[in-house]
């Protein structure tokens, strides 16, 4: 970027007061909300930036992942029936419009209804970006799992050949 071209950012701007929500240009979230939400229910922050010196760590590494899987399932269940609650509330929200506005027509008590449940359906959307990113850093934490139960038999396999016990 050159000195007098302006920030794309600054341009578009941010788009809630924590500043956390964040568009380029094109329109395309940078940080999301819902990244944020499930973050902060299913990442191991103190495994972020840590590297394991021995077979113990690696050990204690493992029970902390195998830990935040297992409790993935849980949270996946609980953003699977946040789904199911806001695709009812946006249903029923365009059904009632429809039917308030069935006077003018089908197709217009629709196209009516869709554009006043612009809030139910961005919260529907909400939900199942939440649920979508869950199931993807739910398989990210058990591939993290598997990897660190590999490097734990290699570690313990090369400290036992050693001759050093943990």
């Amino acid at each position: 970027m050159t000195e007098g071209e302006p920030n794309a950012l600054a341009i578009v701007g941010r788009s809630d007061e924590e500043n956390r929500t964040i568009a380029d240009p094109a329109g395309e979230l940078l940080v999301s909300v819902a990244e944020d939400h499930v973050i902060a229910m299913l990442t191991p922050v103190d495994l972020i930036d840590y590297l394991p010196l021995g077979p113990t760590e690696v050990e204690q590494l493992i029970q902390i992942l195998a830990d935040r899987v297992e409790r993935s399932a849980g949270v996946i269940t609980r953003l699977y029936e946040d789904v199911h609650r806001a695709t009812e509330k946006w249903q029923g929200a365009v059904a009632d419009h429809c039917v308030a506005n069935v006077k003018y027509g089908a197709q217009m008590a629709r196209q009516v209804a869709l554009s006043k449940t612009k809030s139910e359906l961005h919260d529907l959307n909400l939900a199942k970006e939440k649920l979508k990113y869950a199931e993807v850093l739910a398989d990210a934490l058990q591939s993290k799992l598997y990897g660190y139960m590999n490097i734990n038999k290699s570690v313990t396999a090369a400290y036992n050949a050693s001759g050093m016990r943990r």
